[in-house]
């Protein structure tokens, strides 16, 4: 018994060797193949049909279990009596389709296409591999993108520190010059500057970059304030690198040299108080005149006072990510312990409105897909905020992938706004969610799903 229950835990401990703890890795719990699906098949994808299970060969229902992650307890509610519907017949002389639907908006300054932003992506090796895919695509759709903290730092500003990471500037023009192309005016590029960027003064060189100089003119850039994010809050970021970069890196960073050939890197958080970060932004807005302020926040307990702040120093947009925001490297006991769900920090956006907060608010965390847009700005969202799926489209299709999954959630959006009846997606409210957890229902004066049989509204 004693050499079987060796063997047992050497097998395990191979595995993990192997594996990592694949608690926190893409394929728990998390939608990966609804991901693949429609990096894959774009627009199409808005159907569960594949290869085997297609048309014709299979009968299709929703589930009756309910997701326990994002904003899987929230529902659509589409009421039978339309009168917007009616409305919108009269505009258009005939019945109207869903793509009618207009989700075109304004978010933290900027003119978009649809409620949706790439989120920062810093200077980890996935967010290098896949930064100008999803850099040309969000452009080509008419969506902001903003570019993490510490690429200009490691990865180079103008060129490249390593062959294989594109530079800062890469990033940036690969965004804006596919804009340029577009001629749509629709977008806009966010910028994040951690401590040891400010040190390389990074916001200072981006504003007087004479290549970067014609989009500020134009309105199509922000920078934005990193206060954490969703999966390690209260944490700087961190990467793994190859002990000859990171030594480097030693001036400016905390480097943790393991035994063989990588170290890590970390970045330090940065320190706020209430006054820092009025401060803050108060010095942006004179030194920095020409671009929108954005302020990003993990998912901390005092998260309305931090929307209340940037709201009354006149910030652009807030963006609340919550702990189950996806990064390209967190330590376990920050994803295991730290902060607070998707949920959560949706019902933090829709608690800030009934406060009379009106700075554009931005959701992240497990957010993908055409519901979750429109549950998320029922809610009082001015959007959602993702990454990690863009990554995910990129790996498995480039380009072309990113494009499809922005297609797929473009479709979807559309259709659910039109099945509320509705027109625009400023037009939702909560009054078309329902949730199916009645203490958080009570809690904030939500519609609980199972009392609608007995309601009038």
């Amino acid at each position: 018994m004693l050499f079987l229950s060796k063997l047992y835990l050497m097998l395990k401990a191979l595995r993990v060797a192997i594996m990592g703890l694949d608690e926190f890795s893409d394929p728990h719990d998390y939608p990966l193949d609804d991901v693949i699906h429609r990096a894959l098949r774009g627009r199409e994808a808005v159907y569960p049909f594949g290869i085997f299970y297609r048309y014709g060969a299979v009968t299709l229902g929703s589930r009756s279990t309910i997701r326990n992650w994002g904003l899987g307890t929230l529902f659509l509610v589409p009421p039978a009596f339309v009168p917007g519907r009616l409305k919108k017949a009269s505009e258009v002389f005939r019945e109207p389709i869903y793509t009618d639907v207009d989700l075109s908006t304004e978010v933290g300054g900027f003119k978009v296409a649809m409620p949706l932003v790439v989120g920062s992506m810093g200077s980890t090796a996935i967010a290098g591999k896949t930064a100008i895919p999803i850099a040309k695509a969000a452009a080509r759709h008419g969506i902001v993108m903003s570019i993490g903290e510490n690429v200009a730092t490691v990865r180079g500003y103008e060129k490249r520190y390593n062959r294989t990471h594109p530079s800062w500037k890469e990033r940036a023009m690969a965004y804006l010059e596919e804009l340029d192309s577009r001629g749509q005016g629709l977008g806009g590029l966010i910028v994040q500057q951690s401590v040891e960027d400010a040190y390389n003064e990074l916001w200072n060189r981006v504003y007087t970059d004479k290549d970067i100089d014609q989009y500020i003119d134009r309105g199509l850039l922000g920078f934005e304030i990193k206060i954490g994010q969703g999966a390690k809050p209260g944490l700087g970021g961190i990467i793994k690198l190859p002990r000859e970069e990171a030594e480097k890196l030693t001036r400016k960073y905390n480097i943790d040299f393991f035994e063989g050939r990588n170290a890590i890197r970390y970045s330090v958080p940065s320190t706020y108080t209430e006054n820092i970060l009025r401060s803050l932004i108060r010095n942006m807005r004179t030194q920095y005149p020409r671009v929108r302020i954005w302020v990003k926040i993990g998912p901390y307990r005092d998260v309305i006072k931090v929307i209340s702040i940037a709201a009354e120093e006149g910030a652009d947009a807030v963006v609340i990510d919550s702990r189950e925001g996806g990064t390209g490297m967190a330590p376990t006991v920050s994803m295991r312990h730290f902060g607070y769900t998707t949920l959560t920090a949706a019902l933090a956006i829709f608690e800030a409105r009934k406060r009379g907060i009106t700075v554009d608010m931005l959701l992240g965390g497990r957010v993908y897909d055409g519901g979750d847009v429109v549950k998320a700005v029922a809610l009082g969202a001015s959007g959602i905020y993702l990454a990690r799926p863009l990554v995910l489209s990129a790996l498995i299709r480039g380009e072309k992938g990113v494009a499809n999954l922005l297609e797929s959630i473009s479709v979807e959006t559309k259709m659910a706004v039109s099945a509320l009846g509705k027109y625009h997606i400023k037009e939702v409210t909560p009054d078309d969610i329902a949730v199916s957890d009645h203490h958080v229902a009570k809690l904030y004066g939500l519609r609980y799903i199972h009392e609608i049989p007995i309601s009038d509204r």
